[in-house]
């Protein structure tokens, strides 16, 4: 039997957290990268990160599109607030990059897997950040697990927001890779709506399968006793962290 999946987002940390975000009426993303670049250019002001980070909500909230948002955004940039260096698998259109680069001091390295995406993101972040951030960002178009032996030192905070379910074996390979810092923090998106099921075995999670309660799409709910929202695995200590989907 399934149940309804309630709005809450998964946290996982000592060396890795993991946020989900409640569902939205609608379930597609309706503009393309090229349009993102329109509203940016329309509505942000060159170099002011604040500007095109608001340009790329609007965008977002007027037909549904992938940026994590302002809610949540805010959740992880205070989460990195004083770390050092963060990666990034699933740049999308640069909204995560931006904020961290922009509001930390941080180096970032992201990376994403689709052309266009990456292509529309060099614009964007270029419209976004001064000539100081763009220097502590290093922007790669390439699989993750194909780039993973190329990266150089240690990463002491990750945030995954990519295919859900390349998360669980994508987190594996980093951390065997030996380019997680001890005490990293690892924050990975949706994992219950759509779902990362694979990610929640690898890190201890039990969950069952449901269906959203407004949209009525298939997600996951964290199968936990009373108010407990605390896993333990030999990876990764996991806490869950209620976030909202912003964009309906």
């Amino acid at each position: 039997m399934t149940t309804p999946c309630e709005r809450r987002a998964l946290l996982g940390g000592t060396v890795a957290t993991a946020m989900t975000a409640s569902p939205a009426l609608a379930m597609w993303q309706m503009w393309q990268p090229e349009d993102m670049v329109y509203y940016v250019d329309t509505y942000g002001e060159p170099g002011n990160a604040t500007s095109v980070l608001a340009a790329m909500d609007k965008c977002a909230s007027t037909s549904w599109m992938m940026n994590m948002g302002a809610e949540k955004g805010a959740i992880v940039e205070e989460a990195f607030r004083n770390r050092k260096s963060v990666l990034e698998v699933g740049t999308f259109l640069s909204y995560m990059s931006i904020r961290i680069a922009a509001h930390t001091s941080a180096r970032v390295t992201t990376v994403e897997i689709d052309r266009a995406n990456f292509d529309a993101a060099t614009l964007i972040r270029d419209r976004a950040l001064s000539a100081e951030d763009k220097r502590r960002v290093l922007a790669l178009n390439a699989p993750f697990r194909q780039v993973l032996p190329r990266l150089s030192g240690k990463f002491d905070a990750v945030l995954m927001d990519h295919w859900k379910a390349d998360y669980a074996a994508d987190l594996d390979a980093l951390a065997r890779s030996g380019r997680l810092a001890d005490g990293a923090l690892v924050v990975a998106d949706n994992v219950l709506f759509p779902g990362a099921p694979e990610l929640l075995d690898y890190l201890g999670v039990p969950f069952s399968h449901g269906h959203d309660d407004v949209s009525g799409q298939p997600c996951l709910r964290v199968a936990s006793s009373g108010e407990d929202t605390s896993f333990a695995s030999p990876h990764f200590d996991t806490v869950l962290v209620p976030s909202a989907f912003e964009y309906r």
